[in-house]
């Protein structure tokens, strides 16, 4: 345990959040339940292991007292996938979960699932695929003949790679996928060569290239336009939880724009150390690496539109996927998004 100082006013005093587990993707369930101390109670579903940079704001909110000033008492529980998160959020199980835009897309354009983005988070892609110098994979093209590991069957990793393949003009359907974890450690499934390559987080890409001399990282955003995070609320339950999607919304933007004046992160990294404790927080060099990355791609469309969907950005993203044959066309991809609960601040 790390002393306490001045940093964030001190708030490093008891809040009573509590950390579970994290991921690549969540959902928020159990929003207005009663808490003994007056707050109310948002249960944190993510679809991986949390253990991870990825979700700095969340962690953030949670360690630095953002969630709580605002009366939300967060916590974090794991499901299985991005598919299982959309589809209890549209059955009004859940209020909110963040989903890759390649993902929401689809479904909204080739399905008509009831969703909105109320928040554009990630402005670029926060995945990266790990290959070897001795069979780089640097652009689409060569990921053919090659077998990718994906994080899950149908998740976020596997259709960012079937729009960089269908943009490069590659049949997704040729290149062969296998699901494989994103832990630092499976580089040498890559080694051996019994994978070509795999999709990793930001910070565990950190310490793949500190540690290995023979990688090559490939990042998707350089590739593709729809290559984003949004938070996705059901059309019924932005009616419903509205107030608490915008305390929650008010709070992940508080912590990101802390992070942000952080210069070098020592503040940030101590707050978040009062709570947890994983491998890529630990590592001082890691952490600071890596959150200089997430910030980049969270306040990549300038700090007046952290949280804000640009039009144009998503315009753009929603074109590039009818053109890849992912998205059916003919929408007006503007109505699927609102910023009216992000905060103007």
């Amino acid at each position: 345990m790390i002393r306490a100082t001045s940093t964030r006013r001190e708030f490093l005093r008891s809040s009573g959040t509590a950390l579970t587990a994290g991921a690549t993707g969540f959902v928020l369930f159990g929003c207005d339940r009663s808490h003994p101390e007056g707050l109310t109670t948002v249960d944190f579903l993510a679809i991986l292991d949390p253990q991870g940079l990825t979700f700095a704001p969340e962690l953030m909110g949670i360690a630095g007292g953002y969630f709580a000033e605002r009366g939300l008492e967060v916590t974090l529980q794991q499901t299985r996938g991005s598919a299982p998160a959309i589809q209890t959020v549209v059955a009004g199980g859940a209020p909110l979960t963040r989903i890759e835009q390649v993902e929401g897309v689809i479904h909204l354009a080739n399905r008509g699932v009831p969703i909105t983005n109320v928040g554009t988070v990630i402005k670029e892609s926060a995945i990266r695929f790990i290959s070897s110098g001795r069979a780089p994979i640097r652009e689409p093209r060569d990921f053919v003949g090659k077998l990718a590991g994906i994080a899950s069957q149908g998740g976020s990793t596997e259709k960012t790679l079937d729009l960089m393949l269908a943009n490069a003009g590659i049949d997704p359907a040729s290149v062969e996928r296998q699901v494989v974890g994103p832990g630092a450690g499976n580089f040498e499934l890559v080694q051996r060569g019994d994978i070509g390559c795999y999709a990793v987080s930001i910070d565990v890409s950190k310490i793949l290239e500190r540690e290995r001399d023979d990688i090559v990282i490939l990042n998707p955003g350089e590739f593709t336009a729809a290559s984003g995070q949004f938070y996705m609320v059901s059309n019924d339950g932005l009616v419903a939880h509205r107030e608490t999607i915008r305390s929650y919304l008010d709070a992940v933007h508080a912590a990101i724009q802390f992070m942000a004046d952080d210069a070098g992160f020592d503040q940030t990294i101590e707050i978040l150390r009062q709570r947890y404790s994983f491998a890529t927080l630990m590592d001082s060099e890691i952490a600071k690496a890596s959150l200089a990355e997430y910030v980049e791609i969270w306040t990549g469309e300038g700090r007046d539109n952290v949280l804000r969907t640009v039009g144009d950005s998503w315009q753009r993203g929603y074109d590039e996927l009818v053109q890849a044959g992912l998205a059916e066309g003919g929408h007006d991809p503007s109505a699927w998004f609102t910023n009216e609960l992000v905060p103007s601040r």
